[in-house]
């Protein structure tokens, strides 16, 4: 196939540039996302896009940015972060083309916005596309659209074939460390590792609920930091210290500084020298050795009980907390110049029930972490078991996923996969009690007369959202799922009618069913 100079060698999916610089983009063909309503120009885009070595995913105008995620989840593994729009005249604030580029910009997305004419648009308005997310604006009325758009593509596929190669190494270098996640946001915590493990001499606070991993993810930057991976790693549970005796634990002390100190003792903080001191749950400290762990920092010197000079130490401090340490400074009850100290370089770990596309692959380490619990044989998870463990409520994050694995490992009586019937009692009644909520709020809201529709409605929601304990992510999973099984039963199974229904493309509600797993 060619077009201009544009050569592709379709069997190997291997795209040439003019100058003979090859781009691999991988085992598939990549989609690139493509939104224009004249059948003319889509022909010409089409064949850019086949050009690159890529296939175009025609999203249709109708189709608004709240039906986007559902497009992308049913061909993740194909799907790319390059996305084409015609703009559709002068873009207005209220352009739903413009609001859609902005969604697709806030998951990632490169995009290349054109128009016929757009070169001659007044600059505030050229502006606006620029502002709403794109990379470019071309005009598709010019002659050299079609060659500004494959440069484009090339340029975007490239970069797009240097991050996924990038993401994949990352991935299997946490991977080999104890780290596991596929999601974007845990991919991009594995960069932020990478990046701070490098800077050996600063110091770094890890922060994130109970249970999302903060240990490991300093482990992994021990692990990382070429300078101290040789050293020793101390983690020190600051909540746990006696405080009665936390500043010799720490510290160290000389043979007779107290009663009870019969021999030399060099603490916790010099028995890291070279490597790195973990603090985990540093919000817990004692105001007296926060100001002790301050000179520790600045100075790099630490003074034992009963000593009269101080030691240097060559130590580096990663701290980690579950507490929101700019609010107790702000209150007090931390030291500002501790906190600044500390927050130098700073990773936050989001929790698990915002990255739901991390279930599967942390479900598969675990089965494998634990698989001597079940000697020869080989457990796998059902659609319904993740499913569950997607929707159930899991404060303890982690922690508390891989208690239920292998809760389930030990009572599990036969090979087959994992069922909602392999999960124990207390996490069934969660689920039950979550769609009971969301059914009394279906019911109860058809049956409301119309003028105390609006106050019923709202006190049915607060106790669907207490339900689920305020997480908001899962309550409207819940709802999705209640309305769009009541919308497929009104129209008989038959999802065309469903999407008329519920004023969505036939595609979009294939893609929601398949999510929730409707189609069983």
């Amino acid at each position: 196939m060619k077009i201009g100079s544009c050569q592709l060698d379709q069997e190997s999916a291997t795209v040439f540039l003019p100058d003979r610089t090859e781009v691999v983009i991988g085992d598939y063909a990549p989609l690139i996302l493509v939104c224009d309503h004249q059948e003319s120009r889509r022909q010409f885009v089409q064949q850019v896009i086949s050009c690159c070595g890529a296939k175009p995913d025609f999203l249709d105008r109708e189709e608004s940015a709240t039906t986007i995620q559902d497009l992308l989840s049913a061909s993740s593994g194909q799907r790319s972060l390059v996305a084409v729009f015609a703009v559709g005249g002068m873009p207005s604030p209220d352009n739903p083309i413009v609001e859609m580029i902005h969604s697709l910009k806030e998951r990632g997305f490169k995009i290349v916005a054109y128009e016929d004419g757009a070169s001659e648009w007044p600059l505030g308005l050229q502006c606006r596309a620029l502002l709403a997310g794109s990379q470019w604006l071309l005009d598709s009325a010019q002659p050299d659209f079609v060659s500004e758009l494959k440069d484009r593509l090339f340029q975007l596929l490239r970069e797009e074939s240097e991050r996924i190669a990038v993401d994949a190494k990352i991935k299997s270098e946490m991977k080999q460390l104890g780290l596991v996640g596929e999601a974007e946001e845990m991919v991009s915590v594995f960069r932020s590792v990478k990046r701070v493990s490098a800077l050996s001499d600063l110091s770094t606070l890890i922060t994130g609920e109970t249970g999302t991993g903060k240990e490991l993810l300093a482990r992994a930057i021990h692990q990382l930091d070429l300078k101290r991976q040789h050293g020793p790693f101390v983690a020190i549970n600051c909540g746990a210290i006696n405080s009665s005796v936390a500043e010799s634990e720490l510290f160290g002390h000389r043979r007779g500084a107290f009663t009870g100190a019969e021999k030399d003792r060099r603490g916790l903080i010099r028995s890291a020298n070279g490597g790195v001191l973990f603090l985990d749950e540093i919000g817990e400290l004692d105001a007296g050795l926060q100001t002790k762990f301050l000179r520790v920092l600045q100075e790099n010197r630490v003074l034992g009980l009963g000593d009269d000079l101080e030691t240097s130490v060559n130590v580096r401090i990663i701290a980690a907390t579950n507490r929101d340490l700019k609010e107790m400074v702000k209150a007090g009850t931390f030291r500002a110049d501790l906190f600044h100290r500390l927050n130098l370089l700073s990773i936050h770990v989001p929790p698990l029930r915002q990255r739901p596309a991390d279930i599967q692959p942390l479900v598969a380490h675990f089965l494998q972490k634990h698989a001597a619990l079940r000697p020869g044989v080989s457990l796998v998870p059902g659609n319904k078991y993740l499913t569950a463990l997607t929707l159930l409520d899991l404060p303890g994050n982690i922690r508390q996923l891989e208690n239920v694995i292998r809760w389930t490992m030990v009572n599990k009586e036969d090979e087959s996969a994992l069922n909602l019937s392999d999960l124990p009692l207390e996490l069934l009644e969660q689920l039950a009690q979550q769609s009971d909520s969301f059914r009394a709020l279906a019911t109860t809201s058809m049956k409301s007369p119309p003028e105390g529709r609006q106050s019923n409605l709202s006190a049915q929601l607060m106790q669907v959202m207490t339900a689920s304990h305020w997480n908001l992510a899962q309550s409207l999973e819940y709802c999705e799922k209640l309305l769009l099984e009541s919308a497929l039963h009104l129209a008989k199974g038959n999802q065309t009618q469903t999407a008329k229904l519920l004023g969505l493309t036939p595609r979009s509600v294939y893609s929601k069913v398949r999510k929730h797993h409707l189609d069983h």
